[in-house]
């Protein structure tokens, strides 16, 4: 009989893969770990965010060769580097719910508050009656709530660079070489209440009320998460030259390389099962799984830049030509399915079917024509702003997967830089600014499509100079907040970052 069982719950695991062969990721982002966080690329220069991540009319800094090169022109000996980030950072989700359908069941299973409802009282009901799940409170087989927080400490080094300057053919040049965080791709995502497939969409519409007490619609309620930690690095050099008295240009190139730990979790909470004006809540076909792995990732990426600039004011360009990344990713998988339910003599206990595989690959994903323009102004000899504005045309960003297939995951975005500095004595400069950050996805279910998630950064830094030292410190503060509404519920998400960036630079007296 044993054996029968086990017999039978392969027959229906195997049921069920086929089911889950293209899955149906609803009321979360879901999609597995691929190239998230990779977007979020890293300005290396501490004085430049303290002013709002301008890049143009920032002077003196080497800590700018791989994001305007031109600038380099500015240095006057041979100059070093280092620097540094401590990031913190708290996240949360919280959920609202609403009846759904005149299923009054199915808000306190969501929301957690099952526990405040008593049974009903099924003596009332005469002798011939057979109650049902409409008759009784149906609870969840967990403790897990709709709402979580998360926080994270993260310190790194940011940069080593040096870069001296030199004559060539009569023109005056600027080499540098130096090792940078290119992206920190660091990355968590949770939802509690996922639902698949989804009776809560807005966009591909919830379940049909028709013949439910006969064929009742079926969806899987389960917890998930995903979380990455880790960097790209970016090795390599810059060149720039000065064309004439106020145009100079300039070129960079870095080898990427980095590596991150990947997790991606999955805990089967049950099966919802719908009736007309009723909900049951049992186990058939609650998968769980755990998958941890690496992701090794390599590529290069090359930047042209060229600056204006007069007594009163500069401007400027930087390109960034198309270029691909790829990833090779190894992990292994466990996942424990429950096949059926059967009553054992006075209980009813679930069949599980648990296996352990293995899975590597490799994958791409190919990044479009980028870049940055900007300008800024001289106010009076010892006060200085400027506006920089950068161009992400990440919809056309091209992903190819394991299997070789392609599709465009992300959406455009454009960041708006504002800041400036001031003097406020030789060894003494105040910066501060703000930039209007985009993410490369949208709320879910937002109704203006392809608006991406935006939210400003906040900043403010000093310079200290003690002969030829520097010394450069950034805070940086950003609330990013946005609301995934849905058929009668609503995800409200939030994260909060708290930055420090600093940088040691030295520089000696050199001949050109």
């Amino acid at each position: 009989m044993k054996h029968s069982n086990n017999t039978f719950a392969s027959v229906m695991l195997l049921c069920l893969g086929l089911a889950y062969t293209q899955p149906v990721f609803a009321q979360a982002f879901g999609d597995p770990l691929t190239f998230q966080g990779l977007s979020h690329t890293t300005s290396q220069s501490a004085a430049a965010r303290a002013a709002g991540g301008i890049t143009f009319g920032m002077k003196n800094d080497v800590s700018l060769m791989f994001l305007n090169p031109a600038s380099l022109t500015t240095i006057q000996g041979l100059q070093f580097s280092l620097g540094g980030l401590q990031r913190y950072s708290y996240s949360k989700q919280n959920q609202y719910y609403s009846g759904i359908q005149g299923t009054s069941a199915f808000a306190p299973l969501m929301e957690g508050t099952t526990g405040s409802i008593s049974d009903p009282d099924t003596n009332i009901y005469k002798i011939t009656y057979v109650p049902t799940q409409a008759d009784s409170v149906q609870r969840p087989f967990d403790s897990i709530g709709p709402n979580w927080n998360k926080s994270k400490d993260k310190s790194l080094p940011v940069q080593f660079l040096a870069a001296v300057p030199f004559t060539l053919g009569g023109h005056q040049m600027v080499g540098g070489v130096g090792f940078v965080e290119y992206a920190n791709l660091n990355w968590y995502y949770q939802n509690n209440n996922s639902l698949s497939p989804s009776v809560l969409s807005v966009v591909n519409g919830t379940i049909a009320t028709a013949t439910l007490n006969s064929n009742p619609y079926a969806t899987q309620w389960y917890q998930y998460y995903q979380q990455r930690d880790g960097s790209i690095y970016g090795y390599g050099g810059a060149l720039s030259a000065v064309l004439s008295e106020k145009l100079s240009v300039g070129v960079s190139g870095m080898i990427l390389k980095g590596s991150t730990d990947d997790i991606e979790v999955r805990v089967g909470r049950g099966r919802m099962l719908f009736f007309t004006n009723s909900l049951r809540l049992d186990r058939p076909g609650t998968t769980s799984f755990t998958k941890t792995g690496t992701s090794d990732y390599s590529g290069a990426e090359f930047s042209l830049s060229a600056e204006y600039t007069s007594r009163y004011f500069n401007v400027g360009f930087s390109v960034k030509p198309p270029s691909t990344i790829t990833r090779k990713f190894s992990m292994v998988i466990s996942q424990d399915s429950v096949a059926l339910s059967k009553r054992f003599l006075s209980k009813i206990d679930s069949i599980h079917v648990i296996t352990n595989s293995s899975m590597s690959g490799e994958d791409n994903i190919q990044l479009p024509w980028r870049g940055t323009f900007g300008f800024g102004l001289k106010l009076r000899e010892n006060l200085r702003i400027g506006i920089s504005y950068e161009v992400r045309s990440y919809a056309s960003a091209q992903y190819t997967g394991l299997n070789g297939t392609t599709t465009n995951p992300w959406l455009s975005c454009s960041i708006l830089h504002v800041g400036g500095e001031y003097t406020a004595a030789s060894w003494l400069t105040l910066r501060a600014g703000v930039s209007n950050y985009q993410e490369v996805y949208q709320p879910l279910t937002e109704g203006i499509r392809g608006e991406p998630v935006n939210y400003p950064i906040y900043a403010i830094g000093c310079g200290v100079a003690v002969g030829n030292a520097h010394l450069n410190v950034t805070y940086e503060y950003s609330d990013m907040k946005y609301v995934d509404t849905w058929s009668n519920a609503v995800s409200i998400n939030r994260q909060i970052t708290n930055s420090v960036i600093a940088s040691f630079s030295y520089e000696i007296s050199w001949l050109k």
